[in-house]
């Protein structure tokens, strides 16, 4: 089965992939979904948060991440003095492994599971015939953009407030959580959390992708767009779900 309109141009440079992808990406994603190479996508999203990690560390500390930590965690304020001690502790020794191993390995996990489940819908719903390595390739460069600019903005503020001032969770007000209530049930704010700014560009970069690997004619971009917030809708659910159970 055919996937674009015309035969592919001849395949680019690492470089011109990288930069297009951020300048001029209806250009490119044919060139990487068909030759890029996920894994320095994931690598250079990794180094971007390893970076952002040991600012934020540097500049807030371990001991006062973890008591940010416990006093936005209802379960944790209602733990006896001592279990909250021994839980502290705990976290104390973890936190250093935690911070610098989960995030790479976390990021990695998310693209492959979105990979798949991107798959399943272009393929299984909308006929797009395409194989698992571009659906990563194109997951995994559509990050970029977004990460970049999503980083320098975090570590701007990360330098611009005082360190006890600085929100952990919600440090760019790009999302509408950012502006509820700490009062504000989980769920809701894990929903409200979702609709993101960054994360919305990362979708539309992703429409644009299938759209021009599969062809506008058989994949407009009102289409390529449906078939993106349809795995994105599912995790939202799930994770307000999640919220309202245990959170």
């Amino acid at each position: 089965m055919e996937l674009t309109d015309s035969a592919p141009p001849p395949p680019s440079s690492e470089m011109r992939r990288l930069t297009g992808v951020c300048f001029e990406p209806g250009a490119v994603f044919t060139d990487i979904a068909n030759n890029g190479r996920w894994w320095v996508a994931w690598l250079i999203i990794a180094v971007l948060i390893s970076a952002f990690t040991t600012l934020m560390v540097n500049r807030i500390g371990y001991d006062r991440m973890i008591t940010k930590a416990f006093e936005t965690n209802s379960r944790m304020q209602e733990m006896p003095a001592d279990q909250k001690e021994k839980a502290y502790e705990m976290q104390r020794k973890m936190m250093p492994i935690f911070v610098r191993i989960m995030p790479p390995v976390g990021l990695l996990v998310v693209m492959l599971v979105a990979a798949g489940a991107l798959l399943f819908v272009f393929n299984f719903m909308l006929d797009a015939g395409l194989k698992f390595k571009q659906v990563l390739n194109l997951h995994a460069y559509a990050g970029i953009p977004p990460a970049i600019v999503s980083t320098a903005a975090t570590i701007l503020v990360l330098y611009l407030k005082p360190p006890d001032d600085f929100d952990m969770q919600n440090p760019l007000a790009f999302n509408l959580g950012a502006f509820l209530p700490e009062s504000t049930a989980k769920w809701l704010h894990s929903l409200a959390s979702s609709l993101d700014l960054f994360t919305f560009w990362q979708i539309a970069l992703l429409a644009v992708g299938f759209s021009t690997v599969c062809g506008a004619k058989r994949m407009p971009f009102s289409k390529a767009l449906i078939g993106v917030i349809i795995p994105w809708l599912a995790y939202v659910l799930a994770k307000a779900t999640w919220a309202a159970m245990f959170g």
